[in-house]
């Protein structure tokens, strides 16, 4: 039997268009019908005689005209949800039945079942007690929002099979009540000034807004952050007591604030610390022997401790408050996080004590319990990628959290990864990583006169990282033949006429030196400096002629004298990093976080291969930016927005930009464009190489990416996220001759990449694991051959579209 080329061996036999479709979606909405029959069906025998399950309920507002009941009807809706049966759309009350079958086996099999959690959901049964205070909860919150005009009331809706009740409230309410004056009324003149100070600045409760207990708790709560910024350590927003006359105007309410009559005297002055005593070194629980340790004086604290490990200089530089100081919250949070960023104690509790005899001074008591000093960490895996690549990879670490007692983090970390070709190309590589790296972390300024700039801000740390990595790749020369020939390299012609196995390597040796500070002024926002930023790369080869082959293997189609991961180059690239999260300071309806680098590279390469000594070193000056902002637009627990643009490039002031591989960007991934493999795409219409580790494709110096998702929450542990991605990367001035891999505008739309998907998140308490499902909608190189950039030997074809499955952790941003 023979079969024509490009078309099936057996054909399907003929139906009628849409006639599968129509059937299969007749018979999913009868099987959904059957499991909801069936399911309530099996709760209904379990129902006692006269009970009702508890379906919830819905509520109508009704207003004169005119009136805006939008914020109202929110409220008085989140009051509905609690203490109601979940009916799944399909299963029915199947939690209900699993819990009731739960049940007949736990009574059956005691012994077998006293020890295990009970599974499924118990059911709530109606109860008008319960219905009832809903109704009066409702008419609270609507006097709560100023409409004190209002009334509730409820009918109930029945179900016999299964036996089901839910109620339906009607909520009728006048037109809401207005601020028409604030009177105040102060019997502490202290008191007064501050609070009168803030309602100044910027009050919530004006003249002629509705009124609105949220605001007025608010308003009390906004008052109680000012005094305590005052020093006034015992003052509570609950001092404070707000006085409602409705009994003149129309709909209008005449305030009057002022201080609760029972109101502590302790409350009404400000907090001085007169001591602060310092325990780095104890159990929590041990009560007796931090009382009988030595005492060391400095910079106002009293440190008492056996065996410190910390320095009494080190505590104190922690310390933002000294003795004689008014209390401060910000002084006393700002402590609190040098104290954690030590990265030193497991235990950290500051508690502040009134001074018997006084009711205005107070001693603060510092406790601190030490982590353990030293670590040892080690991870072992299996990688398999996309490019086909197979091997062990190992990770050992050996962590120091207290180096030279001043709180200083020593991190040595090793990593080894072998990998070959699980694929039969004898063109790919074998690949043998091996790295070391020392990184040290001192949280605090190495620079002269740190002490001055101590206090200005939160945080602050030194880092020093010196690091050397060895790659090995081993090549099987007669896969290069073609190459070898055209580019007459007569020594390794020769290696593969005597040997047709003869093999080669390529060592790639790369050394990595790293100076810089770190700081935070305030939560939300961080800083890194790099002065000193300096990396080596040198291939070391048994002949030059195989730095030839991989260069002729690894530039870029197109460039005459294009970049090569085989280069040999020294690269000095000072960097900044600003962050900015706005998160760090609690979940609102707006966030925001961003991250912007500025690098300034000095890239200097030196020739290689057997034309080295004919040829000059050359120099690459390119400032790199690059920008990831992030917006999340949380609607309520359940459900937000997510959106993320992440874009950078590296433009040179010479002219060209010879940026070493690197630095530069791919794009695809899990934390990318999900409907892509990393190094699929780009540059620009590039066609995707095979796995070779000897080429550079797949790498740009300008990159534009950009995420959307919507996340739904379904429960504690499941949550899905459809998603929609887009992005490329390109090159720009690489060359001194333009490319058709270069970054254009005009060019841009069309050579963007699509991709949308659903994805499913599992909270498992210690981690979030993703999955996620996309489809590639819109592939750049798709077009016919003669369109695109002429594609590389090993090119892939076309482009596959199919359903990528994306397993990993954490969130994609």
């Amino acid at each position: 039997m023979k079969s024509v080329p490009g078309k099936p061996l057996f054909a399907p036999a003929l139906r009628r268009p849409g006639f599968g479709l129509a059937r299969t979606f007749v018979n999913a909405i009868a099987f959904c019908g059957i499991m909801i029959w069936l399911s309530s069906c099996s709760v209904s025998k379990y129902i006692p005689e006269g009970e009702y399950l508890y379906r919830g309920a819905a509520v109508n507002i009704e207003a004169p005209e005119g009136v805006d009941v939008a914020e109202l009807t929110t409220e008085v809706n989140a009051t509905l949800n609690n203490n109601t049966n979940n009916k799944n759309f399909i299963l029915g009350y199947y939690q209900i039945w699993r819990w009731y079958r739960w049940q007949e086996k736990a009574a059956e099999k005691p012994e077998k079942y006293e020890d295990k959690d009970p599974k499924g959901t118990a059911p709530i049964f109606y109860n008008e007690a319960l219905v009832e205070s809903v109704n009066t909860l409702m008419e609270n919150r609507a006097s709560n929002n100023g409409y004190f005009n209002n009334e509730a009331d409820f009918t109930l809706d029945t179900l016999t099979d299964p036996p089901e009740i839910s109620a339906d409230y009607t909520l009728t309410v006048g037109r809401p009540y207005t601020i028409d004056s604030l009177r105040r009324f102060w019997t502490d003149s202290s008191v007064s000034r501050i609070v009168e100070a803030s309602l100044a600045e910027k009050t919530l409760l004006k003249r002629g807004a509705r009124y609105d207990l949220d605001l007025i708790k608010a308003e009390r709560q906004r008052w109680e952050t000012q005094l305590r910024n005052a020093g006034y350590y015992y003052a509570r927003a609950d001092d404070f007591v707000f006085l409602a006359d409705t009994v003149g105007g129309d709909h209008q309410v005449n305030m009057l604030l002022k201080l609760k009559d029972d109101t502590p005297p302790s409350h009404l002055y400000p907090q001085r610390i007169s001591a602060i005593n310092v325990y780095p070194n104890v159990n929590p629980r041990d009560t007796t022997r931090r009382f009988l340790a030595d005492t060391v004086k400095i910079g106002g604290l009293n440190v008492l401790c056996d065996d410190c490990p910390l320095r009494p200089k080190i505590v104190d530089e922690a310390f933002a408050q000294e003795s004689g100081d008014l209390y401060s919250p910000v002084e006393h949070d700002k402590t609190l996080r040098r104290l954690v960023n030590y990265n030193t104690f497991r235990y950290i509790s500051m508690s502040y004590d009134p001074l018997p005899g006084t009711d205005s001074l107070l001693t603060l008591n510092a406790t601190m319990q030490p982590r353990l000093q030293r670590r040892f960490e080690g991870e072992f895996g299996l990688t398999y990628n996309n490019a086909r690549y197979f091997g062990p990879n190992v990770h050992l670490a050996y962590i120091n959290r207290n180096l030279l007692k001043g709180a200083e983090l020593l991190r040595l970390e090793g990593d080894f990864s072998y990998a070959i070709s699980s694929g039969s190309d004898v063109r790919v590589p074998r690949s043998g990583i091996y790295g070391l790296t020392a990184t040290l972390e001192v949280p605090r300024l190495w620079m002269p006169k740190r002490r001055k700039i101590i206090p200005r801000v939160m945080t602050s740390g030194t880092v020093i990282s010196l690091g050397g990595k060895m790659e090995n790749l081993s090549l099987r020369l007669s896969g290069f033949s073609s190459e070898i020939a055209t580019n007459q390299l007569d020594e390794l012609s020769a290696q593969v006429e005597e040997d047709p196995d003869a093999m080669e390597s390529i060592s790639l040796i790369q050394l990595s030196g790293k100076f810089g500070y770190t700081w935070r002024r305030r939560i939300a926002k961080s800083h890194a400096l790099y002065p000193i930023n300096i990396r080596f790369q040198d291939p070391r080869v048994s002949t030059p002629q195989l730095l030839d082959l991989a260069r002729e293997l690894g530039v870029a189609p197109g460039a005459e004298n294009g970049a090569s991961r085989f280069d040999r180059m020294i690269v000095f690239s000072p960097n900044y990093i600003l962050t900015y999260d706005d998160r760090k300071k609690g979940l609102k309806t707006h966030n925001l976080f961003w991250q912007q680098s500025v690098a300034m590279s000095f890239n200097t390469i030196f020739p290689v291969g057997t034309q080295a000594e004919f040829l000059d070193s050359e120099r690459s000056i390119y400032p790199q930016l690059e920008t990831d902002l992030r917006y999340y637009l949380t609607f309520n627990k359940r459900q937000q927005f997510a959106a993320r643009l992440h874009v950078g490039a590296a433009v040179p002031i010479t002219e060209r930009a010879i940026v070493p591989y690197f630095d530069l960007y791919s794009i695809g991934g899990p934390n990318s464009l999900r409907g892509f493999s990393p190094r699929e795409l780009g540059p620009g219409r590039s066609a995707p190489q095979g796995a070779n580790l000897l080429s550079s494709g797949g790498y740009g110096n300008v990159i534009f990416e950009t995420s959307f998702e919507f996340r739904q929450r379904l429960n504690s542990m499941i949550e899905i996220a459809p998603f929609f991605d887009a992005g490329n990367i390109w090159t720009y001035k690489t060359e001194t001759e333009p490319l058709n891999t270069d970054f254009t505008t005009s060019t841009f739309l069309d050579e963007l990449a699509f991709d949308a998907g659903l994805g499913f998140r599992f909270d498992l308490q210690f981690l979030i694991l993703r999955v996620d499902i996309a489809k590639p909608l819109r592939v750049p190189y798709e077009d016919p051959l003669s369109d695109q950039v002429p594609p590389y030997q090993d090119a892939g074809e076309v482009p596959d579209k199919s359903l990528r499955f994306v397993l990993a952790f954490g969130y994609p941003f």
